[in-house]
């Protein structure tokens, strides 16, 4: 039988906690420099006008990158959210265990 150990389990809920907050920051951070990026792109443009300078940017291969690593950043952010969610979960669960475990004991 699996013994109950919160020190492990607080550890292992920290750990999931600061992956989370690690992989969220890659993503806001890249989500937060898209229009950054785009408005630099676009100035590579200056004889076009700026929605004509704003499309070609959009179409080059940097911002390409930009988006998709920004939505694969999000993605690892989401489960990294999931997994700390679900280790709360656990917690919780364990917790509720071993509290009717002990209650048990004390009536028997």
């Amino acid at each position: 039988m699996n013994t109950f150990d919160p020190n492990k389990l607080t550890e292992e809920l920290v750990k999931a906690g600061y992956d989370w907050a690690d992989t969220n920051a890659v993503a806001t951070q890249l989500e937060e420099l898209k229009k950054t990026l785009l408005s630099e792109l676009s100035l590579g443009y200056p004889s076009l006008s700026n929605a004509a300078a704003t499309d070609s940017a959009r179409a080059m291969p940097e911002y390409k990158t930009h988006i998709l690593e920004m939505v694969e950043a999000r993605r690892k952010a989401n489960r990294a959210m999931v997994r700390y969610k679900g280790m709360q979960a656990l917690n919780e669960g364990r917790r509720t265990l071993e509290s009717t475990r002990r209650a048990e004991m004390v009536m028997r």
